[in-house]
């Protein structure tokens, strides 16, 4: 069997973000305004645009808004979801940020990143609903494409300057022109005004299709406030504020989260602490927790039987994962699964070879992902040494005829991180992922590409074997992903039944590590993986057979399982 160079990126998704390719402005329709608790606020007939705590809506006569925005309104409210956990320290640093107690000049730019479903727009309707009285307005603009960005610009100059056409007529307006006129607009501006870029995700790369330079629709003034959400890590840079990074929920705010969509009838401490295990599992990630606890909700037997969710997860995780969501009830159009697609899709086309290598990694550990692990110092050569069917490495797949050094491997880490699909973690000195990326990572592949891939990690984590220093903290570091590898294989080929005496030899090898560890949970779990294949491969008589089982009764013994070791002893002896 021979690796690919190349797994395929799958084609780009359609996000939620779709809208006309073309400004052109058809029988425009408004409504009139009315100034609540002291804040202006206004509406016109954008699609994706809202303005303070309104949503936008039509009517069906053409007035022309005043410069004041005064008059009259009522429409529905900009708010987070009904069922939406405050997360009060996420708030505070928005808040914090975005206060005018510092001196500044300029406007105000706030970055919110994070994975996809984390949560980044509920968090920032919260901001808004919170403090839509200290804003004159709220400007929402979906941000997630260019044609949408463009479209709600020319929308938003047409409210500001009161050029609306008569129903039946048609204007083309130059996006430059709309860009021009509501920063000019602002710039006589007094009070405080919120304007807020959901979703602009596609800005860092000017080459790619549908890039976003999203400082060139940012007006400058003292009036000015901008809170802009992003998948991309590095969109904190393009501000001289730190910025807001979300992450997974507090493991408390995700299990209030799940009760308020699961409505688990007997909440009891039972029901709490198998809630807290489910949102653990999910690794507490916003939109994961919302889509599981709907499913929980819609189904009576899982309602009246939270226990039995988790195991049913486990055995359905990739399709309950692609579950989508109601647009209606978690203002979310994308499945978890789809949301890291949209990902992936566009680290692979800035980078291939870091679209490949985290792919590896979701068959290693999902923390601590160190570099040593991968070489340690120069080049490290390109050609693997587990597997004779294979004949190449994990080295091969990231970098087909090339070798790998440290340089390489941060470049990839550095593409990936930018898409918040991994993390830095300074304490540890090394990266993350989310877990359920991590498992995605997993799911997404065919069993045959789930061959490829577990047992190039294998070899990697053998070589990393190899070459670990002799220091206790090393190779401890080490494990998870000894681990992490060895389950991923041998799951993988239990299900192809592809196991071969040379895989098995490479784990024996691997038990022999942490065995000198005085690991032993770790070290009987790969013995007794190695003494079930020698018996189905080899029959109970052959040596090989023989030798596991007595490695396997000595971990017993050191466990402190002396019955069991003494009697798998005997068995030796009397072969």
């Amino acid at each position: 069997m021979e690796l690919p160079s190349r797994p395929h990126p799958p084609a780009q998704r359609e996000g939620r973000r779709s809208s006309e390719a073309q400004i052109h402005q058809k029988g425009s329709h408004f409504g009139a305004t009315h100034a609540a608790n002291g804040a202006v606020v206004f509406q016109g007939n954008f699609v994706g645009l809202t303005f303070s705590k309104y949503i936008l809506s039509y009517n069906h006569s053409a007035v022309a808004a005043r410069a004041d925005f005064a008059g009259h309104f009522a429409h529905a409210a900009l708010e987070p979801v009904k069922a939406f956990v405050s997360r009060s320290l996420l708030h505070d640093q928005i808040y914090a940020q975005l206060g005018r107690d510092a001196v500044h000049s300029g406007t105000r730019t706030l970055v919110v990143w994070g994975l996809g479903g984390a949560g980044k727009t509920q968090l920032v309707l919260d901001y808004v609903q919170q403090h839509r009285d200290q804003y004159k307005a709220t400007f929402w603009i979906e941000a997630g494409r260019k044609e949408s960005l463009e479209r709600d610009f020319v929308r938003l100059y047409q409210t500001l300057f009161g050029l609306h056409t008569s129903a039946g007529q048609e204007t083309a307006i130059s996006v430059e022109d709309a860009v021009t006129g509501v920063k000019s607009w602002f710039a006589g501006q007094r009070g405080r005004w919120l304007m807020v870029f959901d979703g602009a995700d596609t800005i860092e790369d000017e080459e790619a299709d549908g890039y976003i330079n999203v400082k060139h629709f940012i007006p400058s003034t003292t009036a000015l406030d901008v809170v802009i959400t992003s998948r991309s890590s590095t969109a904190k840079d393009l501000t001289r504020l730190e910025g807001v990074q979300v992450g997974e929920m507090e493991a408390g705010q995700a299990a209030e989260l799940f009760q308020k969509y699961a409505k688990i009838p007997r909440y009891d401490a039972t029901a709490k602490d198998e809630t807290l295990c489910i949102v653990k599992e999910l690794g507490c990630l916003a939109l994961a927790v919302t889509l599981a606890a709907t499913y929980v909700g819609r189904t009576p037997r899982l309602q009246s039987n939270i226990k039995a969710y988790l195991s049913e997860y486990k055995e359905r995780r990739r399709e309950l994962l692609q579950r989508k969501p109601e647009s209606l009830v978690h203002q979310y159009s994308e499945s978890v699964l789809t949301t890291w697609e949209t990902s992936y899709a566009a680290v692979a086309g800035q980078c291939v070879e870091a679209s490949v290598l985290m792919t590896i990694l979701s068959f290693l550990s999902f923390d601590d992902i160190y570099l040593e692990l991968f070489c340690a110092n120069g080049e490290v050569s390109s050609i693997g040494r587990i597997g004779d069917e294979a004949k190449t490495s994990w080295k091969s797949l990231v970098y087909p005829q090339q070798t790998v050094d440290m340089y390489k491997i941060e470049e990839c880490f550095a593409v990936l991180q930018k898409y918040s699909l991994v993390w830095w973690k300074a304490e540890q000195q090394g990266y993350a992922m989310h877990k359920l990326v991590h498992a995605w990572g997993y799911d997404r592949l065919g069993a045959e590409e789930q061959g490829w891939y577990s047992q190039a990690a294998f070899g990697l984590v053998v070589e990393a074997i190899e070459r670990c220093s002799r220091a206790p903290e090393d190779k401890l570091r080490l494990v998870p992903h000894v681990m992490g590898s060895f389950i991923a294989l041998t799951r993988t080929h239990d299900k192809t039944n592809g196991i071969t005496e040379d895989v098995i030899d490479e784990i024996v090898g691997v038990g022999g590590f942490t065995t000198d560890l005085g690991r032993w949970l770790e070290t009987r779990a790969v013995e007794e993986y190695v003494l079930e294949k020698r018996r189905r491969i080899l029959g109970e008589e052959h040596p090989d057979t023989i030798s596991a089982m007595n490695n396997l009764a000595n971990t017993l013994g050191e466990q402190g399982q002396l019955d069991e070791a003494a009697k798998m002893k005997k068995e030796v002896l009397e072969k």
